[in-house]
């Protein structure tokens, strides 16, 4: 056992800190030789809006210089806190008209089409706000959703490739909880594939549209609110 686990372990360390580095790398070295003129940022959405729980991802990229270049996208899943009721929301067409700085602040301001349940609602005015390159503040138009988000808004993280392989190298120092933890993460990852490559229907469709519901661990379709 320890040493199928001490294998893994150098395996997946090898594998995961390769790709952080691959990204790192890669990011820097398309940065400085291809999209020097951009801005883009990606990172978690973890926000508490009243009695509603949101988690999910989001990216975000815009030319200064072309603000018609540009785009924001965001999935998130939306459950109360007692695990009732939940549902995913997307973001996407996004236009952004403004971009601007208050410090170290940088304030962006644009349109989106979020989902609901109804359906898209396209043409939201949105405003973006990253408060010192660490947190995301997003605030949707309440009037046009129905105030599905309360008053307050949604909240994430800006990550870059050197914090997530920070945050990767001091995981990788509990050496006791590695050697239980990526055995388990590995074994269900082959499992994973190994039943997607026995069952063509077990990777869900690509092109659900925006009204759509997504599907439960049980097949049944979550409501969209």
């Amino acid at each position: 056992m320890f040493k199928y686990a001490t294998t893994f372990k150098i395996l997946s360390t090898f594998l995961i800190g390769g790709i952080l580095l691959s990204l790192s790398t890669t990011n820097s070295y398309a940065t400085l030789a291809t999209f020097s003129d951009y801005d883009y940022g990606y990172g978690p959405i973890a926000s508490i809006n009243n009695d509603w729980v949101l988690a999910g991802h989001w990216m975000g990229y815009y030319d200064p210089e072309n603000l018609t270049d540009s785009g924001f996208h965001a999935t998130f899943d939306m459950v109360m806190k007692n695990g009732s009721a939940p549902h995913m929301h997307q973001i996407t067409n996004t236009t952004i008209s403004d971009v601007k700085m208050n410090g170290t602040d940088e304030i962006i301001q644009g349109t989106i089409t979020i989902s609901m349940k109804d359906g898209p609602v396209s043409n939201v005015p949105t405003t973006w706000t990253t408060y010192n390159n660490n947190t995301l503040a997003i605030e949707i138009d309440p009037s046009l959703i129905n105030n599905h988000f309360g008053e307050t808004p949604i909240y994430g993280l800006a990550l870059t490739p050197e914090k997530e392989m920070k945050t990767m190298t001091s995981m990788m120092e509990d050496t006791k909880f590695m050697d239980e933890w990526i055995p388990l993460m590995m074994q269900n990852v082959m499992s994973n594939l190994q039943l997607g490559a026995g069952n063509s229907t077990s990777m869900p469709p690509m092109n659900m549209s925006m009204n759509e519901s997504p599907v439960s661990n049980n097949g049944t379709l979550l409501p969209i609110q």
